[in-house]
C-alpha cells in the first residue's frame, strides 16, 4: 500500500511538473531529441502540435560521442562539462538526468559524469544506464 502511494505521489508530481528542478545532461546536437520525440501522431495532419512542458528546466549539452558500436568518436571532455555543470549547480539546480547518445551499452561516460556531478554537489543524480538500460535515446 505504501508503494502504490509512493508512486501516487511521484506520478502526480510529473503530471504536474511539480518537484524539484531538474537539468538534462546529453550529448552536444541532442538537446532537442526528448522534446521532439518520435512525432508518432494519431493526427497526421495537424499543423497545431501541442507537445508537453519539459520534465527539464535546463539541459547541458556536453562534447562527446560513443559510435552505435562503441567507438569514441569524440571523447567526454570533462573541462567544460565541470564549468557547464558547476553553472547549473549554481542556479540552485540539484536534480540531473543524464541520457548519452549510446551511453545504455556504452557506460564510461555516463559514469564519469555522474562521478563529476556528485563531486559538484548535486544530491540527484540519474544515469540512463543504470535507470532504463534501453536501446533508445527518448525510451530511456
Amino acid at each position: 500500500e505504501m508503494v502504490k502511494m509512493g508512486t501516487t505521489v511521484a506520478t502526480n508530481a510529473l503530471l504536474e511538473r511539480k518537484g524539484e528542478p531538474l537539468a538534462l545532461v546529453t550529448t552536444r546536437g541532442f538537446r532537442d531529441a526528448l522534446r521532439i520525440a518520435y512525432q508518432n501522431r494519431p493526427r497526421l495532419f495537424d499543423l497545431d502540435i501541442a507537445l508537453p512542458e519539459a520534465l527539464y528546466a535546463e539541459v547541458v549539452e556536453v562534447d562527446e560521442r560513443v559510435g552505435a558500436h562503441g567507438e569514441v568518436v569524440r571523447e567526454l571532455d570533462l573541462a567544460s562539462a565541470r564549468e557547464a555543470l558547476q553553472r547549473v549547480h549554481a542556479q540552485g539546480i540539484r536534480s540531473l538526468a543524464i541520457v548519452l547518445m549510446h551511453g545504455y551499452r556504452y557506460t564510461a561516460h555516463e559514469k564519469a559524469l555522474a562521478a563529476l556531478a556528485r563531486d559538484i554537489g548535486f544530491t540527484q543524480v540519474s544515469a540512463s544506464h543504470e535507470v532504463s538500460p534501453l536501446m533508445k535515446l527518448v525510451s530511456r
